[in-house]
């Protein structure tokens, strides 16, 4: 009877833990992935709209707080380095939160002029902290330091040491759009960075102002997501806006911490 008993409780803890652990995944999940469309169609747009916002941080910001340099002191102790994972500049200004069109499926092409996505790694640290890359487009890695720096995207299984003498590293194109992913140097621990590989080019990521800019989109009603690492995301209840031909649109957002 005891031995049966003892089995019972063990199995309703195993239940417990598993529950948790995957409602804890889960949460994870949803606060580190965007929205995108099953399909979309890349066309010429004429007379389209634009949408514009500011993203700001509700109530006061904590401090940055300031990261230890533990390795390589001549070169990455060069300069103070912070955590960037919450930016917030004057008057409560957003850095580095990605603003979106979840819904859209077709409208203009990716600007074949544009310069090719980078990340640079100079004085040890990632710039920029967070990187839009077009899918089937290869992003480069560039190390502008005399040291030796590791690449870690692990959840696309890239892990590659960059010499200083390799001064472009090259990562392979993502054939759908994945993302938000976290960049790591295994060998510097303090330097982060974000990645995410979109399927059109109507995304955009603020500016030490806050500001986001998504321009010549088409005629049409459509849902406006954001995506911030600490903040998370409105995927659950996305803004909706309606664009006119040639027509501008003002949305902006206030994020805070989530109790």
């Amino acid at each position: 009877m005891k031995t049966k008993m003892f089995l019972t409780l063990t199995l309703f803890l195993a239940c417990g833990l598993a529950l948790f652990v995957s409602a804890d995944n889960h949460e994870e999940e949803e606060k580190n992935v965007l929205v995108f469309p099953k399909a979309y169609k890349a066309k010429s747009v004429s007379n389209g709209g634009k949408i514009n916002g500011i993203v700001k941080f509700e109530g006061e910001a904590p401090e940055m707080k300031k990261l230890e340099i533990t390795k390589d002191q001549a070169t990455c102790g060069k300069t103070d380095k912070f955590d960037e994972a919450l930016v917030v500049g004057e008057d409560n200004a957003l850095k580095n939160t990605i603003v979106y069109l979840m819904d859209i499926t077709q409208g203009k092409d990716f600007d074949a002029k544009a310069k090719k996505p980078e990340i640079d790694q100079k004085n040890c640290k990632f710039t920029p902290h967070v990187q839009i890359v077009p899918v089937k487009v290869r992003l480069t890695m560039l190390n502008g330091d005399n040291v030796t720096h590791n690449v870690n995207i692990a959840d696309i299984n890239i892990n590659k040491q960059q010499t200083r003498m390799i001064k472009r590293l090259r990562i392979n194109a993502m054939p759908k759009p994945q993302g938000p992913f976290e960049v790591k140097c295994d060998i510097h621990g303090w330097m982060r960075a974000w990645v995410a590989f979109v399927p059109h080019p109507y995304f955009a990521v603020t500016n030490e102002k806050g500001e986001f800019s998504l321009e010549n989109v088409p005629a049409g009603t459509y849902k406006l997501g954001y995506w911030h690492e600490t903040l998370g995301n409105n995927n659950k209840e996305p803004v909706t806006v309606e664009v006119t031909a040639g027509g501008e649109v003002k949305q902006d957002f206030t994020l805070k911490m989530k109790k």
